[in-house]
């Protein structure tokens, strides 16, 4: 039945469209809470949401029946993709905004097959290449327009670095989850192992810095609050969660491929909720960055 309804595909199209508008609510309390903030809470709330839905399921908040070796590896992929990787990210957001932060998270595919490559000897095929310099390609034809529709809040070059930073950082934590994934464990309790570690290196960081009190009182501004615990809830929680849906009903390439489109789902978001329209090239741009993932992902 799943065949004729589609269920992975629509899951993971679903995904996308909720990341895109994750992107947006954290844009948003970005600006006001801070990215720093912004990434610790919204960690810290998925974990929680996670760890909820893993003991409805399972029986328990944590698994402890994670080897050893797969608590280092995806702690250390949560530490590098979501604490490091996406606090780049929200920065970039607050910089340049969703759409062009969102098309340089693009990158992170390309940057995985070649750190495969030269890591753990994974081929790198023509179609994959080809992959690569199309969406190589169709980010820098975005980038460089003039005139952008988006009010940029500070340098763009800081912007764009810290997208590129968050594409490395997504690329390298996919890296490291292959390592925790030698062994058999179910997609939930992977990501709990991912988030608790990423969640205690933030809190770390903030007490290092001095920040822990403040970024807590953060949200006593309830509006803030809520926005933070919505955008957790459709982005960490709800993005993740159907995105393991789709990699289980549909092929994995096809599922990876579909994830890969918030560049162009949060377009009509952008056009909805922020009111402007972004110019025909950076549609199209987006289009072909898009396609040069699915080449990536398809090309087996």
């Amino acid at each position: 039945m799943s065949e004729f309804l589609y269920i992975g595909e629509t899951a993971a199209l679903t995904a996308a469209f909720l990341w895109g508008g994750s992107t947006l609510v954290f844009e948003h309390t970005g600006k006001k809470m801070g990215s720093f903030t912004t990434n610790l809470l919204r960690i810290m709330i998925g974990l929680i949401l996670m760890c909820l839905v893993l003991y409805i399921q399972k029986g328990y908040i944590f698994p402890l029946q994670a080897s050893k070796e797969q608590m280092f590896w995806l702690g250390l992929s949560g530490i590098v993709g979501l604490a490091i990787g996406d606090g780049a990210l929200y920065v970039s957001l607050v910089i340049i905004g969703p759409r062009l932060a969102t098309l340089l998270l693009s990158l992170a595919p390309p940057i995985t097959v070649v750190l495969a490559w030269i890591f753990i000897d994974e081929k790198l095929g023509s179609l994959a290449i080809a992959g690569i310099i199309l969406t190589v390609a169709g980010i820098i034809w975005v980038v460089n327009e003039k005139n952008l529709p988006e009010q940029i809040s500070g340098s763009k070059i800081k912007g764009i670095l810290f997208g590129i930073l968050a594409a490395a950082g997504q690329a390298t934590g996919v890296l490291l989850v292959k390592y925790g994934f030698q062994q058999e464990l179910d997609a939930l309790s992977a990501t709990v192992l991912r988030m608790l570690p990423a969640t205690l290196f933030l809190l770390i960081i903030a007490l290092l810095r001095g920040r822990l009190v403040r970024i807590f009182r953060a949200v006593n501004n309830r509006q803030d609050a809520l926005l933070i615990f919505f955008g957790s809830i459709i982005g960490p929680f709800l993005g993740v969660w159907l995105s393991i849906v789709a990699v289980k009903y549909t092929e994995a390439g096809v599922a990876a491929t579909l994830l890969a489109t918030v560049p162009i789902t949060v377009i009509p978001l952008i056009i909805i909720i922020k009111k402007f329209k972004p110019s025909p090239r950076a549609i199209l741009g987006a289009v072909l960055a898009v396609a040069g993932v699915a080449l990536i992902f398809l090309r087996q």
